[in-house]
């Protein structure tokens, strides 16, 4: 049972002080509130707020402990404290007492602590309270939202806390519990927000929020030191200007980026990821760029991240080249050494012929030159298998052409030869994975990208540009890979695809050669859309379920 002393009924003179005080107290809380929301410090509401209920009772401590009821761990409450309550460890460390909790829970308003029920957990809080000096407390709520106890010291005369001043404190309790409510959850947010982009600051990727109108609202430390190294227009600028997507990725820096991201807003998925190249004053970078449209109730965001993946590239690089160049030792020891027994084949025939001729052995030359002939046979089918050597067992497995499109490219895009060509990649993001040999696929548009660059450099293009594009129908996944090259002669468009066909100086036409067994090893078709002088388009549809690697033959249309 509770040992609250029951308040007597106010008497006239009293109540009319009481709404004296509460006048006065509603219009310290609206400046505050005011001042609030010019500066939102919440710990500055707190101070500002004990300091004014202090000032109504005539007393110069106080204190407020505030607890979200949601969480019962101690370090989520907040404490804030005025006079010698200020810096009070034994108030602050109430926060996880369950003691509050059955305090709260007794729904009793204001009190003197004199005067509060000895049962339970409540022992411990009135001992507490007693040995800190708190004479008067006064729940918190505000629902479900926030919880607390609102704690005043002895008033400087000495004197006892009146009836009509428990009142006003219950009354002032509830008025500023919404208020302390708000700022709260505004703390909550705040802690969050801080929280968030400290984790934001902390990633190795940029990161670029632009909104509805393409405008950046948020970009990580590591976007600006992208931005920085790469001497854009807009590192040195003021963020709080807002600028648009095209001015921070310029297309002078960023070639073509700009369209392709606010192109990725119209894509079903909402998300595309490519590897694009950067362009500074003195530093060229590759990256792989994401972007992802994020939808919220009346708007959206589009974050990009960017991965600067240039070392990994040159590292790639440098390992292709080292196994490259490893591959052709033991092919050349190979075929040195085969060559090197069918040579010396011949040279002993030509030896033996000719003791034979000196001894006027005809019959004897003659059945040595039959021997030789045949061992030049051996030799000249050697040679034509080496032209198949690029037939290797295909190991097919489900993949997504596009990501073996931005790898390719992201491995060319350093590439010297390719530095002044624009690379288009049009992917469909609804594109089903198919069986496939991803290092032949690879090879494959590597030769593609190889023979336009050759075509481009041959237009002397100052615009070259190679284009990506896939799509899909029930049947199958189509590639179509376009240039602005030279385009292909009527006579030489008959034989692309047949064996050593090239009209490149120094050339050997195993190119084309490849790309046909690797089209045929994959079940699919090719056509060639052409005009000389303007360009040329391969367009090479991959069955969805190919019923045998070795047909159809490319076709030319």
């Amino acid at each position: 049972m509770s040992t609250r002393t029951e308040q007597m009924p106010l008497s006239a003179a009293a109540r009319s002080q009481m709404v004296d005080k509460q006048i006065l107290a509603l219009d310290a809380l609206a400046k505050m509130t005011r001042q609030f929301a010019t500066r939102p410090d919440f710990a500055h509401l707190v101070e500002v707020l004990l300091l004014t209920i202090s000032g109504q009772f005539s007393v110069t401590s106080a204190f407020v402990l505030l607890r979200n009821p949601r969480s019962n761990q101690p370090e989520r409450s907040f404490y804030g404290g005025a006079g010698r309550f200020k810096k009070h460890g034994d108030l602050a460390n109430l926060g996880g007492s369950s003691a509050v909790t059955s305090f709260l829970e007794s729904g009793d308003g204001a009190c003197r602590v004199r005067d509060m029920d000895t049962s339970g957990d409540l022992v411990r809080l009135k001992e507490v309270l007693t040995r800190t000096k708190v004479e008067v407390i006064a729940p918190l709520y505000h629902g479900d939202s926030l919880s607390g106890i609102l704690g005043l010291g002895g008033k400087v005369a000495g004197k006892p806390y009146e009836d009509v001043e428990l009142s006003l404190l219950s009354m002032l309790a509830g008025t500023i519990s919404p208020m302390l409510a708000s700022s709260y959850l505004f703390l909550e947010i705040a802690r969050l927000n801080e929280w968030y982009l400290d984790i934001l600051d902390n990633v190795k990727q940029g990161v670029f929020v632009f909104d509805d109108n393409d405008r950046l609202t948020k970009i990580n430390t590591a976007g600006r030191l992208i931005l920085k190294h790469l001497r854009t227009p807009l590192h040195e600028a003021d963020e709080q200007d807002a600028p648009e997507l095209s001015t921070v990725f310029v297309d002078d820096v960023f070639p073509g980026w700009a369209a392709r991201l606010i192109r990725s807003r119209s894509l079903p998925s909402g998300r595309v990821t490519e590897a694009l190249v950067a362009s500074g004053k003195d530093a060229e970078r590759i990256f792989t760029v994401n972007a992802t449209v994020i939808k919220r109730e009346d708007s959206s965001d589009l974050v990009v991240t960017l991965d600067d993946i240039t070392e990994q590239k040159e590292t790639d690089q440098r390992m292709f080249n080292l196994e490259k160049f490893a591959d052709k030792g033991v092919m050349a020891s190979s075929i040195s050494h085969e060559l090197n027994n069918f040579l010396g084949l011949i040279l002993g025939g030509i030896e033996i012929s000719q003791m034979n001729l000196a001894r006027g052995k005809n019959e004897k030359v003659e059945a040595t030159l039959e021997k030789l002939r045949a061992n030049v046979d051996k030799m000249e089918r050697f040679t034509a298998g080496l032209m198949d050597y690029t037939r290797l067992d295909t190991k097919k497995s489900e993949a997504d052409l596009n990501t073996v499109i931005s790898e390719v490219l992201s491995f060319v895009a350093i590439q010297k030869k390719f530095k002044k060509i624009a690379i288009q990649v049009y992917p469909d993001n609804t594109l089903p994975s198919f069986p496939m040999d991803t290092d032949q696929i690879a090879q494959l548009l590597l030769n593609f990208c190889n023979n336009a660059a050759d075509a481009i450099a041959e237009a002397c293009r100052s615009n070259g540009e190679i284009s990506f594009r896939t799509s899909h129908d029930d049947e199958a996944v189509v590639l179509t890979v376009s240039d602005n090259g030279t385009g292909i002669p009527p006579e030489v468009e008959e034989r692309l695809f047949k064996t050593h066909l090239t009209t490149k100086e120094g050339g050997h036409g195993y190119g084309l050669v490849t790309c046909a067994k690797i089209i045929r090893n994959h079940g699919a078709e090719v056509s060639i859309d052409t005009r000389v002088g303007h360009g040329t388009t391969f367009t090479v549809r991959f069955p969805l379920n190919p019923e045998s690697p070795d047909q159809p033959a490319p076709r030319q249309e």
